[in-house]
């Protein structure tokens, strides 16, 4: 007797066990595999025909629709957002502002330098200087972060308090740069 039949006989009934185990366990499997399968053709059937007949087709091409119909609304927010952004970046955004005194004679601060500007540092910057008789006010206009006319120390720091947090674009010259 070889070895090959020696291990069959004393590891026979032990093989035929393994077998049978292992058929009953594909044969589970491909019950499961099988239930699975239907549920699924039958989730698309009810789907597609719906309870009477053509109704999931319709609600498909319905919901289809809507989501054409929710991409064009997008489309107009996306453009609308676009516009406020651009329209944002025109407004009034920054302002510094410095208190003091321009006449040695007076107490308080009773003058002040007002720069407003906008995202690309363009605005204007408002000086009122309050005497004993008379208060007069000047404005002068500001284009990407400097005065087009002559200012004095406190106009100079009033557009350097609001252009603190501008971040212009590359091709202008900062404040910094220009002193």
């Amino acid at each position: 007797m070889t070895g090959f039949e020696r291990f069959f006989q004393s590891a026979g009934p032990y093989l035929w066990l393994l077998t049978v185990l292992l058929f009953a366990g594909l044969f589970v499997w491909v019950f499961l595999l099988r239930r699975r399968i239907e549920s699924s053709y039958g989730q698309l059937d009810r789907l597609v025909r719906g309870h009477r007949g053509d109704e999931g087709l319709d609600i498909l091409l319905g919901r289809l629709r809507r989501l054409e119909s929710e991409a064009d609304n997008l489309e107009v927010l996306q453009t609308a957002l676009r516009e406020l952004e651009l329209r944002q970046n025109r407004s009034y955004q920054s302002v510094g502002l410095v208190r003091f005194n321009p006449f040695t004679d007076m107490g308080g601060d009773q003058s002040f330098a007002l720069a407003i500007i906008d995202s690309f540092g363009d605005g204007f910057v408002m000086s009122s200087l309050h005497g004993r008789t008379a208060t007069r006010m000047y404005a002068k206009t500001v284009q990407r972060g400097q005065a087009n006319q002559t200012v004095s120390n406190e106009e100079q720091s009033a557009i350097e308090q609001a252009m603190r947090y501008q971040q212009l674009p590359p091709d202008t010259v900062s404040n910094s740069n220009s002193r």
